[in-house]
């Protein structure tokens, strides 16, 4: 349930072969030319060995870093890291999977897989590189979570897009409730616009945005879904990648700006990365439910969805600070600091 290196660049080659003679007894040398081969070889082997100890020759590492607006070069040596032996130079080698990512961001992907490892309960992530391609699914990236909140942003998009194709019509007040359930994450302005405009076909519906894996847990109603991260995150990319340019910034402009007890999750990404997200939580008889799915980078290059289930003594604030602290391992290289505890949404 829970999420857990071949170095690259140049190999010292191994010193040659001593010499074997082909004939048989001993062969007697003058003391003096002796002496001098001792220390001639000596000095070839302190060479050689000096050589390969010695990190970044050049050579690029395996998977560079890609072109496009968040080309990841080379991480600065770390104060008071040795480069040390050729051991030392392996464990900071570019990891070899995910595939398509830069180097820099495959070392952030391994420090988020071992912060994975130690968290209790059920998390499942999907993150993914508009640019290249890319993506980094965890081991539950398929496995559906109560989606909470977070199903507020597909029917947002819903609606707009029938809106645009004259299906619907949007009343006065009807931007401002959309506002509300995004900006506030309100649940009463999202049920408004659920039941003037929704039904069971939101289900079929949404598949056009590649959410293929959610279904009703109960009522028809957006508060009673479950997806998965990839649903999410498809979703997401759909808002990005598909969406007219009005409809996606006007949604990419309320997820930018949401309300600062909604500043969790894929927010860690720090305001450098500029962030956006939706996110959603709920409390399921003593398990905690806690969902984000968003964007981060320059030009929303990445987009990331993360969905939990962490049973008891785990808290609201405490899962949303594991959440947090992934993002902030992708897109700050470290953890970020630790949330202030607002009153529980």
């Amino acid at each position: 349930m829970r999420a857990r290196l071949t170095p690259s660049g140049w190999k010292p080659g191994g010193l040659p072969a001593k010499g074997r003679r082909a004939g048989r007894g001993p062969v007697r040398r003058p003391a003096g030319v002796l002496a001098a081969l001792v220390v001639a070889m000596f000095l070839v082997t302190a060479s050689g060995c000096t050589r390969g100890r010695i990190p970044g020759t050049g050579l690029e590492l395996q998977g560079g870093p890609p072109s496009g607006p968040l080309a990841a070069g080379l991480p600065a040596p770390v104060s008071g890291q040795r480069a040390g032996t050729g051991r030392r130079a392996a464990t900071g080698a570019c990891p070899v999977i995910p595939h398509g990512f830069s180097c820099l961001m495959r070392r952030r992907i391994r420090a988020a897989r071992r912060f994975l490892a130690r968290q209790p309960g059920r998390i499942g992530l999907v993150l993914h590189d508009r640019i290249t391609a890319a993506t980094w699914r965890s081991a539950n990236a398929r496995i559906p979570f109560p989606a909470a909140s977070t199903t507020k942003l597909a029917m947002a998009a819903d609606l707009l897009l029938r809106a645009d194709a004259q299906r619907i019509t949007l009343r006065g007040g009807d931007r401002a409730l959309m506002r509300e359930a995004l900006h506030d994450s309100s649940d009463a302005a999202a049920t408004r616009l659920w039941f003037r405009y929704e039904n069971g076909s939101f289900l079929h519906r949404i598949t056009r945005f590649g959410m293929r894996g959610c279904s009703f847990s109960g009522q028809l109603s957006w508060g009673f879904m479950y997806c998965s991260p990839e649903d999410l995150d498809n979703l997401m990319n759909y808002v990005l990648g598909d969406l007219t340019g009005g409809d996606r910034g006007y949604l990419v402009g309320q997820l930018r700006h949401v309300a600062r007890n909604q500043r969790w999750g894929v927010w860690g990404a720090g305001r450098p990365s500029r962030p956006g997200n939706k996110d959603g939580w709920e409390d399921d008889d003593g398990t905690w439910v806690t969902d984000t799915v968003g964007f981060a980078g320059p030009g929303e290059r990445y987009t990331l969805a993360i969905m939990a289930e962490l049973p008891a003594p785990t808290r609201f604030h405490q899962d949303k600070n594991t959440l947090t602290q992934i993002s902030a391992l992708l897109f700050r290289g470290g953890h970020a600091p630790r949330l202030k505890a607002d009153a529980t949404p």
